[in-house]
């Protein structure tokens, strides 16, 4: 049985070896030129988190690239690093060590000269008890660094790394001297196209262009404008009225009624990391059988949520990957579908017919609020008693940190499409050493261990296969839908681009009348 794929028509996207990133194709059809500045206004639902820059946070998008640039970049077709601020790299025989070569036309705004040592108090601030990151695993594991010049710094690990270069795409090198600032808001100095000119917490940025950007002839827009509009409607609205070009993460049910007007492009990201799911508090009676963790996974109707919540935007899925993960296994990635028989039986090999379980979600999020109900009502035609249990968000995010969620949750996670190693290792409802459902297994540290420490290869290729075969069987995570961010832009806007974390890219993009 094929994983279902999604059929919203979103904009085609053209990808080649040439840039690190993807272009609209709707940018070919010749309409303007760039070069006639103007100001980009930007709408999204949730305000920018500083404190949260060094790790990816969806709030966050429209800034890290736009202010600030990283050390490489992943092509969106071969998905190999290209250049940033790094211009070269070698590798040890043994992938123990690093060698970059850096720019050396680079300032930040404030003017100081960026250097190898800006590389290596970016990797130490990521390790600070203060910084969150998704990353910290990579930047502890880094054991010594070493600015053998000004651009010019060597990195040494104990062992092998296998997603050193993810910790390159996702890591902003930020501005030694203004950081704690930066982590409260006061100053955003960066090394990117533009420059932050003034933060008003909860309402959004204003940005200007940096006339100093080591990129010759960049950026061409004057300016960006990002805005907070918390609710979908509203920021659909701001759309359709020509007071913003751009629109981040709409709700997926408010693009449709897009999909065929000419003025603006629904644009998935080909990166694909938003994937829904339902995790299970393992401590809490009967989620502590993977038997019944099991029987949830055959009582749900993937197929449903993706085209009645999610407009059709993804593919159903039981794995956390992304197709453009080295762990992506088709066959594999459907093994879970609607089956409400076998679910039955699995629930009474469990011991829990009838049994009563809690749902969690974030109120806030009404796509998160919708893929609960669907559970509510499949798990009831199961013969469990589902109830709902709306938290706002602080409260849901706050029991998520502390595994204090009391049954099953609905929630988003992101890292299933470059090194698989980031998600187990990283990614707080995979992490191995300690996740939201308080699972808690020797075999899976040593699988998630493997996979970080295996250089690509078939030792790779096998460690991939033991992680899906153990994800697929315990459970405490339920993949329903690989779905993707989405930028809903007016056609007046040409050259956006993204990396494949979903950093916006502005470097080329420019307004047409």
């Amino acid at each position: 049985m094929p994983v279902r794929r999604g059929a919203l028509a979103v904009a085609v996207l053209t990808c080649t070896a040439l840039t690190s990133s993807c272009r609209l194709a709707v940018d070919e059809e010749g309409a303007g030129s760039p070069g006639g500045g103007g100001v980009l206004n930007i709408v999204q639902s949730a305000d920018v988190a500083p404190n949260t820059f060094l790790s990816q946070n969806n709030p966050n998008f429209a800034v890290i690239r736009t202010v600030f640039n990283t050390l490489t970049e992943y092509d969106h077709t071969t998905l190999k690093p290209k250049p940033q601020l790094a211009t070269g790299w070698k590798m040890s025989a043994d992938h123990t060590s690093v060698t970059l070569r850096l720019r050396d036309d680079v300032t930040f705004h404030s003017g100081r000269a960026f250097s190898a040592d800006d590389v290596i108090f970016t990797i130490k601030a990521m390790r600070r008890d203060d910084v969150t990151s998704q990353f910290k695993h990579v930047a502890k594991a880094i054991t010594t660094m070493k600015a053998d010049d000004d651009h010019t710094v060597t990195l040494h690990m104990a062992k092998p790394v296998s997603n050193l270069f993810n910790l390159f795409e996702v890591m902003p090198i930020v501005d030694k001297a203004t950081f704690d600032d930066l982590l409260a808001g006061k100053k955003f100095i960066g090394t990117g196209p533009f420059k932050v000119a003034k933060y008003t917490p909860g309402a959004g940025l204003e940005l200007k262009k940096n006339d100093h950007y080591w990129k010759s002839g960049r950026p061409y827009l004057d300016g960006v404008n990002i805005n907070v509009q918390s609710q979908s409607q509203s920021m659909k609205s701001s759309l359709r009225s020509g007071q913003s070009q751009l629109a981040l993460d709409l709700a997926p049910l408010d693009t449709v009624s897009l999909k065929g007007d000419p003025n603006f492009k629904v644009v998935a990201s080909d990166a694909a990391d938003a994937a829904y799911y339902i995790g299970s508090n393992v401590t809490t009676p009967p989620l502590d059988k993977p038997e019944f963790r099991q029987a949830i996974a055959w009582a749900i109707d993937r197929d449903r949520i993706l085209e009645q919540v999610l407009a059709g935007i993804g593919q159903t899925s039981s794995l956390p990957w992304s197709p453009s993960s080295p762990a992506f296994d088709r066959r594999k990635a459907h093994t879970y579908h609607r089956d409400i028989d076998k679910a039955g039986k699995l629930i009474a090999r469990a011991g829990a017919k009838g049994a009563s379980v809690n749902i969690a979600f974030n109120s806030g999020l009404p796509t998160n609020q919708s893929i609960a109900e669907i559970v509510q009502f499949d798990l009831r035609k199961a013969g469990l008693k589902a109830k709902l249990m709306p938290l706002q968000a602080a409260d849901f995010f706050g029991k998520l940190a502390g595994g204090g969620l009391p049954g099953l949750f609905v929630n988003v996670h992101g890292f299933g499409q470059l090194n698989p190693s980031t998600l187990v290792k990283g990614a707080f409802p995979f992490n191995a050493d300690k996740n939201a459902s308080n699972f808690d297994s020797d075999e899976y540290r040593a699988l998630a261990e493997r996979l970080w420490t295996t250089p690509p290869g078939p030792k790779a290729d096998a460690a991939h296969t033991a992680m899906n075969d153990f994800l697929l069987d315990q459970q405490f995570v339920g993949d329903l839908v690989v779905s993707s961010h989405t930028f809903t832009i007016s056609t007046k806007l040409k050259g956006l681009t993204y990396n494949m974390y979903d950093y916006l890219d502005l470097d080329d993009a420019y307004l047409t009348k």
